[in-house]
């Protein structure tokens, strides 16, 4: 929304970069300068420059500040909130200032959203204590924005949380449950709180001598809080810095994802208890321990100095390596699509570049920008290309701007128009995903192959079918397979897959999954009044990456509703080919079933045949 206007007046191209940098470099100064007058009106002006020197040698919080992203942003609004929440009254309702800085706030990052919704939920339950239901109101009513928020996620995307999240959060990937939930968030918030304050390799200077000033700062600012009767401000400067942190635990894990970028508003607010660390109750004392006071901070800084100097040219460094990968790659397609295809319609993996300096039509594989997509992608590899397959010729893109390797198939691959590898790099931090970005164009004479049984059954028609790693096939058949619980650091690739025959048959492409508890549930739409043949495809390569190695021929049960066994066969082991075993269902099965073997297996189809 801040960038848009000037956009309109004409900044496009790399002049809307310069902005974008300009604003971001003010809300950072301003971060700073928040930060200093925060510390200052706690613990004095001394101590005051301590806080934002601490915050200018973490090389992370100026890397992700100024790398175009929302941290400075949201840095700024949560600074400028603590400044507006020093000066309120412990009673009535919030200045205008206030709540649309909260309100603000609350849209800069989901886990500010969740610290503005504890922290208004907070004020609001005091008033109403105190039977001022005026002022709890008003202290409610910056939720408005979150609240339109959301409402427009839901009609526009789906889902109340934004794409972002069906993409990175626990909640929306396969193999979820609170096991995993539970697990997962013990083992990050330790590595979380061992790589922020003990590890060597940490983003803060001194990490050790960090924890040790942020502790006796924290007790100096409850001792403050209760003095003043400032309560909730500070919880909110003792609190709010893990309520980000965990926040993003939580939800994604992410907690050093590109650079610390999830965490990183935090960081300005953990410095804050470190400046009032360092205060000494100088009216105690004469001036020779104010100077001698003044003497040692300023060693100290010069110290702290010297020590993040290393931190900030590396960093530098990954910044213009960065701008130089970028401009080699997503912004040289961009470009390429602006001058020659204009008219393309463009498939990529979360390249927001291309769809900036190429502006055109464009469709994100990872589901950032394109709604209902995220939770394909986080199905895999099978997922993906069953969902390319179904799209309608009219909607099919054009072109793709892809790492090869990265669709998991290169059956939709045709002819290369536009390379764009890697120079020779200055910093071994690189943050792109592959050497060589292609522009390729799109090819669908492969879609289709696989969606009928493989071999003819004369007198027998396909009254349905399950197209398995199909997701919109797998829900309307009520379709739900044992594929395992997750693990923290499974890859999508772990979920489906794509298995590839080239035979007497031709080509066939089928994506399917792999059942590693041996069961699975079916809801065909059957005529109970025929026999049925029920098929299943499966075979394929014995091993698959990520996939469990399947060596050993298995037995597969069909089992009606009731636990009865309706049809039994063997499955054999996989060799490459696909195979169709058929199982023979009496007349009047049920078409809600289930299946029961005693190890993993492969499925790629169930076809539902009954008599012409």
């Amino acid at each position: 929304m801040l960038l848009a206007p000037f956009w309109m007046i004409g900044a496009r191209g790399h002049a809307l970069v310069w902005v974008s940098f300009a604003m971001c470099a003010a809300f950072y100064a301003a971060t700073c300068v928040g930060v200093f007058e925060i510390v200052k009106r706690i613990a004095g002006f001394v101590p005051a420059l301590i806080a934002p020197l601490v915050l200018i040698g973490i090389a992370p919080f100026a890397w992700t500040s100024l790398s175009g992203m929302e941290v400075a942003f949201a840095s700024a609004l949560l600074a400028a909130m603590i400044l507006l929440l020093l000066d309120q009254n412990p009673t009535g309702p919030p200045t205008k200032k206030l709540i649309a800085v909260l309100a603000c706030a609350s849209l800069s990052r989901p886990e500010a959203m969740l610290l503005v919704v504890g922290l208004t939920g907070l004020a609001a339950l005091q008033r109403a204590w105190q039977r001022d239901w005026r002022s709890a109101a008003w202290w409610l009513s910056p939720l408005a924005a979150p609240a339109l928020w959301l409402v427009a996620n839901k009609l526009f995307a789906g889902q109340l949380f934004p794409n972002t999240g069906v993409a990175k959060s626990h909640f929306y990937l396969p193999g979820f449950d609170w096991s995993y939930w539970f697990e997962t968030v013990g083992t990050l918030v330790g590595k979380l709180a061992k790589g922020l304050f003990w590890d060597d390799k940490s983003p803060l200077v001194w990490p050790r001598v960090f924890l040790v000033l942020w502790l006796v700062g924290a007790v100096r600012i409850a001792l403050w809080a209760k003095s003043t009767r400032r309560y909730l401000v500070g919880a909110i400067l003792v609190l709010a810095p893990w309520v980000l942190m965990f926040a993003v635990i939580a939800s994604s894990g992410l907690w050093a994802f590109q650079n610390y970028r999830y965490i990183a508003p935090a960081f300005p607010l953990l410095v804050i208890p470190v400046g009032c660390a360092v205060a000494i109750p100088l009216r105690r004392f004469g001036p020779g321990v104010a100077i001698a006071h003044l003497l040692a901070i300023v060693i100290v800084s010069v110290l702290w100095i010297r020590a993040a100097l290393p931190g900030l040219r590396a960093d530098m460094k990954m910044f213009a390596q960065g701008a130089m990968d970028t401009n080699t790659q997503v912004v040289a397609i961009g470009d390429y699509l602006h001058r020659k295809l204009p008219d393309a319609s463009v498939m990529f993996h979360d390249a927001g570049a291309i769809a900036y300096y190429g502006d055109g039509k464009v469709y994100d594989m990872l589901g950032l920008v394109t709604n209902y997509q995220a939770g394909i992608a986080n199905h895999g590899p099978g997922s993906r290309f069953e969902f390319l397959e179904r799209m309608p010729a009219s909607e099919r893109p054009t072109h793709f701007a892809y790492y090869p390797a990265w669709l998991g198939t290169n059956e939709f691959y045709g002819e290369v128009l536009f390379n764009t590898p890697l120079r020779p790099g200055f910093e071994p931090r690189r943050m792109v995903g592959d050497g060589n970005m292609q522009l390729i164009i799109a090819v669908w004479d492969h879609v289709g192959t696989g969606e009928r049984p493989l071999t003819d059954h004369p007198g027998w028609a396909v009254v349905d079918r399950i197209d398995i790693a199909d997701l919109a096939s797998e829900r309307a058949h009520g379709w739900r397979g044992a594929q395992g619980r997750r693990k923290l650091g499974d890859p999508t690739a772990k979920w489906s897959h794509v298995a590839r025959e080239v035979g007497a048959r031709g080509l066939v492409l089928d994506g399917g999954r792999t059942i590693r508890g041996g069961t699975e549930r079916l809801a065909l739409a059957l005529d109970p009044a025929k026999p049925t043949k029920l098929i299943i495809r499966t075979g394929g390569q014995p091993n698959v990456p990520y996939q469990e190695s399947i060596t050993q021929p298995s037995r597969l049960d069909i089992l009606d509703d009731d636990g009865k066994v309706v049809a039994s066969q063997p499955l054999p082991a996989p060799n490459g080919m696909f195979v169709e075993v058929v199982f023979d269902l009496p007349t009047g099965t049920p078409g809600a079933l289930h299946t029961r073997a005693p190890g993993p297996y492969r499925v790629f189809h169930w076809f539902a045949l009954q008599p012409e």
